[in-house]
């Protein structure tokens, strides 16, 4: 079984040159089903980091520091940390 222990429900028909690539990249322990998932949670997380370059090259954007929100969180979190630091540093 599978790492998450899923049964199999589909053939899937590939060339022999695909099976070919598919081998060459399989990790041990891994099935066909293992590599294609992922090679495609692999593409998922690409199209997920263009779609962030392409909001960062065409958004419009407001500085963190100018919003009153997070300086305020920004200095919890500060404080915080030194704080445990502080803690820390007494064991």
């Amino acid at each position: 079984m599978t790492k998450n222990s899923v049964p199999l429900t589909e053939k899937v028909l590939v060339s022999y040159e695909t099976k070919q690539v598919l081998m060459s990249i399989r990790e041990p322990g891994e099935r066909y089903g293992d590599v294609i998932e992922r090679v495609l949670s692999d593409r998922k997380r690409q199209d997920f980091i263009a779609h962030l370059d392409r909001v960062a090259a065409e958004g419009d954007f407001v500085l963190l520091d100018d919003d009153p929100e997070y300086a305020s969180l920004k200095k919890e979190m500060q404080r915080e940390t030194r704080n445990h630091k502080k803690g820390a540093a007494v064991h």
